[in-house]
């Protein structure tokens, strides 16, 4: 977890101190949450217990005043999603530490729904990935060996309904090439904390120019990759790094490609090929079970949330108007 630590032990019970209980315990504590989870949570766990020490307040555990008057002070100055990200580290490390969360205390639900209706703001969406505009992205990309990975990296991000971060962690060993197409195991992901892993099929695409099958065996045989990540960074003289690829350089593709097909980069991300994969989807009549099955989302409303366009026109109520 880096720099933060949990402190697990009662003032009462320091007596387990003296062994290597507490240490175990810890790493149990961590590994409840993926590392990059407990990264993002730690600058605000910073910003919160530092506020605390400028008040003489004590940050673990917090009292559900001190957590009340902390979003009350920063209610309009920080973004709401930014607030709720910080009650979520909060909550995240009060029971890791063994203590009840103080954002479920009454007054600070009270004063959070309070900030939520006076400082409610429409989420931005990024522009969905959908399938013509993935083909945009990839028809002129040439040979070059930086082209052939993006190629691959959209088309497999795009069919597979891929988060960044799934992306950027698949290995070479996690790909199979089968008679029916790919089988990726992706071994944990963000709505997989318990680390199950599942499987997602990649079948052929009935055009080669947009084949996921075809784009990834292209780039297996240009980088000459073996073993390890199956996505890496490539430098301006074409040298093939060992680093993976971050899922902020996932965004910087999308963007990048978008900008080269005539679109407005700024509108897109690299959620959009998740998003454009739901939608287009859906848009096309694939029942919605299959549609959270080869996504991995846990429930419908998740899911919902990526369907845009395609439920926008799809049983449209005015087409039955006949006007």
């Amino acid at each position: 977890m880096g720099e933060t630590k949990i402190d697990l032990i009662d003032p009462s019970q320091r007596a387990l101190a003296t062994t290597d209980l507490v240490e175990r315990m810890r790493e149990y504590a961590e590994a409840s949450r993926a590392p990059n989870t407990w990264r993002a949570y730690q600058s605000d766990l910073r910003h919160f217990a530092a506020w605390c020490a400028e008040r003489g307040l004590e940050p673990l555990p917090a009292a559900a005043t001190t957590v009340a008057a902390y979003l009350t002070d920063h209610a309009g100055v920080k973004a709401t999603s930014t607030l709720e990200r910080r009650l979520y580290a909060l909550s995240a490390i009060h029971r890791a530490g063994g203590f009840d969360s103080p954002a479920d205390a009454p007054e600070v639900q009270a004063v959070w729904s309070g900030i939520k209706r006076t400082h409610r703001t429409a989420r931005t969406q990024k522009t969905p990935t959908l399938t013509k505009v993935i083909a945009a992205m990839v028809a002129e990309l040439s040979d070059r060996r930086i082209d052939i990975r993006d190629r691959a990296l959209l088309l497999m991000g795009f069919a597979g309904a891929f988060r960044r971060s799934e992306l950027v962690a698949l290995d070479v060993e996690d790909i199979t090439d089968t008679d029916e197409g790919l089988r990726l195991a992706v071994r944990r992901s963000k709505a997989d904390q318990e680390g199950a892993g599942d499987v997602v099929g990649l079948p052929y695409g009935s055009n080669p120019a947009t084949c996921p099958v075809r784009a990834w065996r292209a780039w297996l045989e240009v980088s000459g990759i073996t073993e390890g990540a199956a996505f890496r960074a490539i430098t301006r003289h074409d040298r093939l790094s060992p680093d993976r690829l971050t899922a902020g350089a996932v965004a910087r593709v999308v963007k990048r490609r978008a900008k080269a097909a005539e679109y407005e980069p700024k509108e897109f991300a690299g959620h959009s090929l998740r998003a454009g994969f739901a939608t287009e989807a859906f848009g096309k009549g694939v029942p919605e079970f299959s549609v959270m099955r080869h996504g991995r989302w846990k429930s419908s409303t998740s899911m919902r949330g990526y369907i845009r366009e395609g439920d926008l026109w799809r049983d449209n109520a005015a087409a039955k108007l006949g006007l």
